[in-house]
């Protein structure tokens, strides 16, 4: 069997470099190409064919991460399997999504060794130990957080409706939909815009 292509997704160069040297001349797969942010990611998969993606999951842009990039790449590129590698060992919430997002499977940075034997499960289609299961144990945990109003409310908001078009549909006042907005974010201790919120949830399948 030909080895897989691998798109490494990584911040720190040296720890790319480290990994490149150690892998170098392995036969289960090879490293075509490595950047460092979701967006240079998926400007990679529109220029080059891989196989896999190991992808980081914090990455150096405050407003994005590899949790991201992994949501769009399932949604884009289905049949490429997505590896999340990180240092994190004690955040449950950030594992959960990885898998709720789309990734294959998880590597710890610690045991870099693991990872031709993971690829080679990729290739082969293996059913990782984490599997089906855990993105439905993850999906149903979210799902329950979604009142049928605030489907309606995130629905319209991937749409591209304001907050004053979604105050005007539902005749309701924009503080009111300001205040359900903010219980909403709360629900998912969410930080960034309300759209990204929004979208996520949409990939996610939360909105259906």
């Amino acid at each position: 069997m030909s080895r897989a292509k691998v798109l490494l997704v990584e911040d720190d160069w040296e720890w790319i470099n480290g990994l490149k040297m150690y892998f170098a001349g392995e036969s289960v797969f090879e490293i075509v190409s490595c950047v460092d942010n979701r967006e240079a990611c998926m400007a990679a998969l529109e220029q080059i064919s891989v196989d896999v993606v190991l992808m980081d999951i914090i990455l150096g842009d405050a407003n994005s991460s590899g949790l991201d990039a992994t949501l769009d790449i399932a949604h884009k590129y289905p049949s490429v399997k997505v590896i999340m590698v990180s240092s994190l060992d004690n955040d449950d919430e950030v594992f959960n999504e990885a898998f709720l997002s789309g990734a294959y499977d998880f590597v710890y940075k610690d045991e870099f060794e693991q990872i031709p034997a993971v690829i080679a499960g990729a290739m082969n289609d293996q059913g990782t130990k984490y599997g089906p299961r855990l993105r439905k144990l993850v999906f149903d945990k979210k799902k329950k957080l979604l009142t049928p109003y605030d489907i309606v409310l995130l629905k319209l908001t991937v749409e591209g409706k304001t907050q004053q078009e979604i105050a005007d549909m539902n005749s309701v006042s924009l503080s009111a939909v300001k205040k359900h907005v903010g219980r909403i974010l709360d629900k998912f201790d969410w930080q960034r815009s309300t759209r990204e919120l929004a979208d996520k949830c949409h990939k996610w399948g939360l909105l259906e």
